[in-house]
């Protein structure tokens, strides 16, 4: 007979992944939170493009960075990394 609880042995895999998530929940957070951010700053940027004012990008690059605004979340290539996100029209 055993006083282990084999039902509760955790691998070190999994005991891995736990901190590897741990650490990249700041990061994650902190890219979502990007996100909204740009998602509303496209929005005015498309509002300014109606209104017939000049700015920076065509209605085009706006729209096709708002896709890829979208696009960035947990599976993109290089998420949480701030230095890989889209890049605004210019």
């Amino acid at each position: 007979m055993s006083n282990i609880d084999w039902s509760k042995l955790r691998k070190a895999a999994d005991i891995k992944a736990e901190a590897e998530l741990a650490r990249l929940a700041p990061l994650i957070a902190e890219e979502t939170q990007w996100v909204e951010s740009e998602r509303n700053y496209v929005s005015e940027q498309l509002e300014a493009i109606e209104d017939g004012e000049e700015i920076p990008g065509t209605e085009r690059e706006w729209r096709d960075y708002r896709i890829q605004v979208r696009a960035w979340k947990e599976g993109a290539e290089g998420f949480p990394d701030s230095d890989k996100r889209p890049a605004r029209p210019s």
